[in-house]
């Protein structure tokens, strides 16, 4: 009599058998996902950088998990992960996590708890980071955008720290993060020379509206107009920019704007009752006030 041979196959699904021929099927359900398995997947996680892979595994997904996740995409991940096995009940599984960067090691209590769909991280992910810049009302860490002053969880990981935006702003520096590690960084953010360029095109505009005409002098323009001593009553104001202020530095939130030259005309009536044109001229016009830089660009507010 021939020999039957048995073929067991895995699969999706409800049991069940099936005999054909010689061949015997048997369909099983999946098997159950451990505690082991995740914490396994989370350090791989870690390994590779992936905070998307990463939060996944947490128990609580939440703004401030999408902002983890954002922020290692952009960062180096670390060198080693190890996770061992320290405490298991029916619902909460402890781990010693640990992790190797850059020739540092660091050792945390990993949590996980059944969700009921399977095991999560619930504790010993995150680290904080407390941040600041001197100009700007963010920096980026890693592959994301965080309010400074401010505060934010991260997975582990070494994360490059910049000022922001970037293209208006130098200053860098890097930081390494570790589960139940805090964490301060404050980036010197020097507005660069796009920042200088980007000041004088916003002080030109403003310039411009300061200069359409006007029945008296325009206020926090930088201008002193003495058609007082030679009119009476004024009629209209005209302007006539010959050359604009030029923005030559961006210091401690202040700017100073120098050098232009403005011609002014007074159209009004002199002391003797007629019509009268006069014109007066500076050669030093100056704007004066302080900047803001934000994600949208410089903002400057004259005084």
């Amino acid at each position: 009599m021939p020999r039957r041979s048995v073929v067991a196959l895995l699969v999706s699904g409800a049991v069940a058998l099936a005999i054909t021929g010689a061949v015997l099927l048997v369909v099983l359900p999946p098997r159950a996902e451990t505690a082991e398995d995740t914490a396994q997947a989370f350090a791989e996680a870690l390994i590779a950088a992936d905070g998307t892979a990463a939060v996944a595994l947490v128990a609580d997904a939440s703004t401030a998990s999408a902002i983890a996740a954002a922020a290692l995409d952009g960062a180096s991940a670390v060198d080693t992960a190890e996770v061992v096995l320290t405490e298991q009940t029916a619902e909460r599984t402890t781990f010693d996590l640990t992790l190797g960067l850059a020739g540092d090691t660091a050792t945390s209590r990993l949590v996980l708890v059944d969700v009921g769909e399977g095991w999560r991280v619930a504790d010993g992910m995150w680290g904080t980071l407390r941040v600041e810049t001197t100009h700007g009302d963010a920096v980026r860490v890693g592959g994301t955008r965080v309010p400074a002053p401010g505060e934010v969880l991260l997975l582990p990981g070494r994360y490059p720290v910049t000022a922001d935006p970037a293209d208006l702003l130098d200053g860098a520096t890097e930081t390494t993060v570790f589960p139940g590690t805090d964490q301060d960084v404050a980036i010197e953010a020097i507005p660069n020379e796009a920042a200088l360029e980007a000041a004088q095109g916003a002080i030109a505009d403003y310039a411009a509206a300061c200069t359409v005409p006007a029945t008296g002098t325009p206020a926090n323009c930088g201008m002193r107009i003495p058609w007082p001593a030679d009119l009476v009553a004024l009629e209209e104001l005209r302007f006539r920019i010959d050359r604009m202020p030029r923005v030559e530095d961006l210091d401690a939130g202040t700017f100073v704007a120098s050098g232009g030259v403005l011609v002014v005309t007074a159209r009004g009536t002199d002391r003797e009752g007629a019509p009268r044109d006069v014109t007066y001229r500076s050669d030093t016009w100056t704007l004066r006030g302080s900047f803001a830089v934000g994600p949208n660009g410089i903002t400057l507010t004259v005084w």
